[in-house]
């Protein structure tokens, strides 16, 4: 087996200079620096990264949990957080645990029996029992008992957003339709600010909301058409529901935005630099992972908790709602 000491003895340098190579010193020349790795890699070295870790205590390695990598707003999410650690050096653990409480208590148990330095988590199960843990730990939209680092957009104007938009536009029966969680969570704000907004217009809204998961959106739908069904303009929790319900639609034979005008909510891109058509409430995502990334790095400093980091939405105009005349 190769050591530290063949490496040395390869690159004609002390152990000491090959340790702060594989540590990544600055210390180290660039020239000496391409000795070294030369010499790892003639000898096929490859660093005892446990080691590393035991010695550091750091294992430079970031777990995140989504309830699923299928769904636009955390893929896209999880992009930029990655995007950003591979600027650190860091590497990314990820977890989709399809909305199923086991596997993502499952994963949690692992990351703490195996060295991460932190967790992001995009979660709706009951996760408590992990939070008294000394892990740093940042959640994002949903908030806990305890005080925990948290992440949102400002989902409540979002939703005053959308309903002086959906107004603006000649809307006169406007509804609200989701599929929820059933933790308390920030998103949960966005049909607050949705109604308020609409009635401070002089305008009430219907609201239609199930818990998750939705094992058949067409009865979903069914149900709350048959439940409204003069309605000209609705807020949709997210946009990855909004694009079934445009599906369901056209299935139906109406027509949107001319029948009825949508707006979803999240505003993410089918991939990178390419956004969907529907008119939507954005959230800046790439902006939500970078100060989730800034608020985990400082408790790993040992900093403390601070205020939870609100950051501003916007309207994006898509087909779904009819011009402004």
């Amino acid at each position: 087996m190769t050591t530290i000491k063949d490496i040395a003895k390869l690159a004609k340098v002390g152990t000491t200079t090959v340790s702060r190579v594989i540590n990544k010193s600055p210390k180290v020349s660039e020239l000496t620096k391409q000795r070294v790795e030369q010499a790892m890699k003639e000898l096929n070295f490859v660093p005892n990264e446990y080691a590393r870790v035991l010695k550091s205590q750091k294992a430079k390695t970031i777990a995140v949990s989504v309830p699923s990598i299928w769904h636009p707003f955390f893929s896209e999410f999880v992009f930029h957080i990655e995007k950003k650690l591979l600027q650190k050096d860091y590497r990314l653990l990820i977890s989709s645990n399809n909305a199923e409480s086991s596997v993502e208590i499952e994963f949690l148990d692992m990351v703490r029996q195996n060295k991460v330095d932190g967790i992001i988590a995009l979660t709706y199960h009951n996760i408590d029992h992990y939070l008294s843990s000394n892990l740093p730990f940042v959640s994002i939209d949903r908030y806990f008992k305890e005080a925990v680092a948290y992440v949102t957009s400002d989902n409540y104007h979002g939703g005053e957003i959308a309903a002086e938009e959906l107004i603006k536009r000649g809307c006169k029966n406007l509804g609200y339709v989701a599929a929820i969680a059933p933790q308390k969570n920030d998103t949960l704000r966005r049909k607050d600010g949705f109604v308020d907004k609409a009635k401070s217009l002089g305008f009430d809204v219907d609201i239609f909301q199930r818990y998750e998961p939705i094992l058949d959106y067409n009865v979903f739908f069914d149900e709350f058409f048959e439940e409204f069904p003069n309605l000209d303009g609705l807020l949709v929790m997210n946009d990855q529901t909004a694009l079934v319900l445009l599906a369901y639609l056209d299935k139906k034979g109406i027509q949107v935005p001319r029948d009825i005008q949508i707006v979803g909510y999240d505003g993410f891109h089918y991939f990178e630099n390419f956004e969907t058509s529907l008119t939507s409430i954005k959230q800046p995502i790439k902006e939500m992972a970078e100060a989730a990334l800034n608020l985990l790095f400082d408790l790993i400093d040992g900093k403390p908790i601070g205020d939870p980091v609100v950051l501003p939405v916007s309207f994006k105009e898509g087909k779904t709602t009819k011009p402004l005349l």
